[in-house]
């Protein structure tokens, strides 16, 4: 696609990529997305076999591109990267396979051109390079498969069987042997529940604290129903809320947004992992145990709130049942050491197992070693990575020290694929200067907020930075409000707008409203909703 606006580059060809790719094309640039990897997909490529997308597929695509075929409800591995191709060919996107970016570079050039690209395909000495108005980086959370967070265990060298992280593992490994799995996170409760269907009462299941997860159904309902439509989101704890409604709804009647979630909700989570535990199923004289196993796993209520975060898990269907009835045991406590066959915990006991699983989740990536280490852009991002959580971006979305660059999938949420294209259409807007930005410091400042807020409310995840997980309601009418569209995207029906869960389909024409907008206000700044994110 040819046009006089600009070149731009995608660095990245997984969801957020082709996402901000589509957007900024939309939008009348000229798009090249560079990928390392021999076909798209990003951190899919890296998922590990029989994972499958925690959403149901109807939250999870471009909201301008429904699935093409019909996905299971919640789509496997394969089903997620078959509809990334098709969505690149759909939107017919320029996508440069096996071409990794190995530096970026500020110029100066008459033209516009703020940024050049070095570029290396793979199987070849020679470099090219390439120059572009606007960089946008779409690495992703967990970009590389060796930043998975490796314990320092000690004596690991003792230990002589194997140890497994979710990017070498499959439901093969667990065949007739004793697994332990370390860890609480969607990927611990995934392995322990695959490893004890396949050998009763040979799995350990390890972990320090355990969190609450996300039942499949309430009371015969996908959870995605009440739990993505706004009279659920509007009571979300957040660090922005978007009307005067919601503000003082957290403000002044704070006591009632505890009451829902702590003790109702918490309360309703409760029973439901109880009546999947099916522990009336099990024989009478067997219910005292069981009851008593599942203590291990059910956290306390008052940690309900600081659980809402992107490592909130959808729990298997199977876990509960196979920790009341036993097949799956439970330790709650910490590695201490390995040993030779195993794990010595702190309670001292020692777990015996042949396979060690450790699940313990992603270290945030270093965007630094994209530009040239002596350059002013390197030395801001090494600066701003030395926080815990990750990189903290202005509206997740940009690093107000360093102009033209913008980073997609770092609003990592539930909606993920709508506070992609919305955040990717934001940058188009700040780029474009229809948006008035604030301060640089004052959106450092916001960023830090933003930050701060995560760290106190928010149980820690090691990329809590970079998501918004649970918050996505109040997030995208905060990016909608800025680009002066309407956040109520299922008005003029009161009771939809309401109650009727939200999907990414419901973001389908927010390009095309921009457009106008813009078009309709041609030389007139808008302002942001500064102070929204306080």
């Amino acid at each position: 696609m040819t046009t006089t606006k600009g070149r731009v580059a995608v660095i990245g060809a997984g969801v957020s990529g082709i996402g901000a790719a589509n957007v900024w094309q939309r939008s009348g640039y000229d798009v090249v997305v560079y990928e390392a990897a021999a076909s798209p997909g990003g951190q899919w490529l890296q998922a590990y076999p029989g994972v499958r997308l925690q959403n149901t597929y109807e939250q999870y695509h471009f909201p301008s591109f429904p699935w093409p075929f019909q996905p299971d409800r919640h789509p496997t591995k394969e089903q997620v990267l078959k509809y990334i191709t098709l969505a690149i060919q759909e939107f017919d996107i320029d996508v440069k396979y096996k071409h990794r970016v190995v530096n970026i570079q500020r110029r100066e050039a008459n033209d516009g051109s703020n940024w050049e690209l070095t570029i290396q395909e793979e199987g070849s000495e020679k470099v090219q390079r390439e120059s572009f108005c606007y960089i946008v980086i779409a690495i992703g959370q967990y970009p590389w498969g060796e930043k998975k967070l490796q314990p320092s265990f000690p004596n690991r060298d003792l230990y002589k069987g194997t140890v497994l992280t979710n990017i070498n593992s499959t439901q093969e490994d667990f065949n007739n042997k004793k697994v332990a799995v370390v860890g609480f996170g969607k990927t611990g409760l995934d392995f322990a529940t695959w490893a004890s269907n396949m050998d009763a009462s040979n799995t350990t299941h390890i972990f320090r604290t355990p969190r609450w997860s996300i039942p499949e159904h309430i009371f015969g309902i996908c959870y995605s129903r009440p739990f993505f439509a706004r009279f659920s989101t509007d009571l979300m704890p957040s660090w922005c809320h978007s009307s005067i409604a919601t503000q003082f709804l957290h403000s002044q009647m704070k006591s009632l947004v505890d009451f829902f979630w702590t003790f109702l909700i918490a309360s309703v989570f409760a029973l439901q992992h109880t009546r999947n535990a099916k522990v009336t199923k099990l024989p009478r004289e067997e219910r005292l145990s069981a009851n008593q196993r599942l203590r291990q796993v059910f956290p306390p209520k008052t940690q309900f709130v600081q659980d809402l975060r992107s490592a909130m898990a959808l729990c298997p269907d199977d876990y509960m049942s196979n920790v009341a009835s036993g097949r799956l045991q439970v330790k709650r406590a910490e590695v201490e050491a390995f040993v030779p066959h195993g794990l010595k915990l702190s309670t001292g006991e020692e777990v015996e197992a042949d396979v060690i699983c450790l699940c313990c989740g992603n270290e945030a990536p270093f965007y630094s070693t994209f530009f040239d280490p002596a350059s002013r852009e390197a030395a801001i991002l090494r600066d701003s990575e030395q926080q815990q959580g990750g990189l903290a971006l202005y509206r997740h979305i940009l690093h107000p020290s360093i102009p033209n660059l913008g980073f997609a999938g770092n609003n990592h949420s539930f909606l993920h694929t709508s506070l992609v294209e919305v955040g990717a259409l934001w940058m188009v807007a700040a780029f474009e200067g229809y948006l008035e930005l604030p301060s640089e410091k004052q959106q450092m400042a916001s960023a830090y907020r933003v930050a701060q807020y995560k760290q106190q409310h928010i149980a820690f995840e090691p990329t809590y930075n970079m998501a918004v997980s649970t918050r996505f309601q109040q997030y995208l009418d905060m990016l909608c409000l800025d680009l002066g569209i309407s956040p109520w995207r299922k008005l003029p029906n009161p009771v939809a707008e309401y109650f009727q869960r939200y999907g990414a389909s419901d973001y389908a024409t927010c390009v095309e409203e921009y457009l106008k907008v813009r078009e309709t206000n041609k030389g007139v700044q808008h302002r942001v909703v500064f102070g929204a994110d306080v």
